[in-house]
């Protein structure tokens, strides 16, 4: 049986993932600081609606609305305005209510938020950045099971997600918790040092449900438009 997908328009990387991601997955972007992964995620969502007249819902955790739209223009992503790409400015909000803050659950906010406005907009791209950030608001008690629940809702609205997760410098660890086992999808961008002077951004899909992928190391790189990937060349 065929599984439906949507294109991640990297250059060359949709064909390693055997044509791009099963719709309706919900899939980790992990990486160390300064892997553009917030670039990238909105890249995908921005390319489908652009192309593919999709909807799409990113969730900005600690980044302002006009800071994150200026930096994806000044990476070619133009008219963001003119798109049915929304940006929810949720730094915005906890400025405002910085007072209630330790008190608000976020996960709890966020969850009704999602299904309300994915519901009524038929929003079927929806990105979070960052899972770090939502684990600073949320004061998980009991972490695997509130994250089972936030995941399978996640995975029940039919929308496909992205979730962005920083991973400390000098970690050997993708992620906090068990979101490699509750995700559908893992993909891992890393700085990679080649001799001496020069650093190569990649890429790998690390795991993909439902897809025979590539699992090798991928060099990303970034066009006027698009993102690319070339195979990766060691020294």
């Amino acid at each position: 049986m065929s599984v439906e997908r949507i294109a991640t328009y990297i250059d060359g990387f949709d064909k390693a993932l055997g044509g791009g991601v099963p719709k309706g997955h919900v899939v980790l972007v992990c990486g160390t600081p300064g892997t553009m992964k917030t670039s990238l995620t909105f890249s995908i969502l921005y390319n489908n609606v652009k192309n593919n007249g999709s909807k799409g819902l990113f969730i900005a955790l600690e980044e302002g609305h006009d800071s994150l739209k200026g930096a994806m223009e000044d990476l070619g992503m133009k008219n963001i305005d003119e798109l049915e790409l929304y940006v929810l400015d949720v730094a915005k909000i906890r400025m405002e209510h910085k007072e209630e803050e330790l008190t608000k659950n976020w996960i709890e906010i966020l969850t009704k938020y999602i299904e309300q406005r994915v519901r009524e907009s038929n929003f079927d791209m929806v990105a979070i950045d960052s899972l770090a950030a939502l684990y600073s608001l949320a004061q998980l008690t009991n972490p695997r099971r509130d994250l089972f629940h936030f995941f399978g809702f996640l995975r029940g609205l039919g929308a496909t997600t992205f979730l962005i997760s920083e991973i400390p410098m000098g970690s050997d660890r993708l992620v906090a918790y068990q979101e490699d086992f509750l995700s559908d999808g893992i993909l891992y961008l890393r700085q990679y040092e080649v001799g001496e002077t020069d650093v190569q951004l990649r890429i790998r899909c690390v795991k993909m449900r439902r897809t025979d992928h590539e699992r090798g190391y991928f060099t990303l790189m970034k066009s006027d438009e698009h993102f690319m990937v070339t195979s990766a060349i060691t020294e």
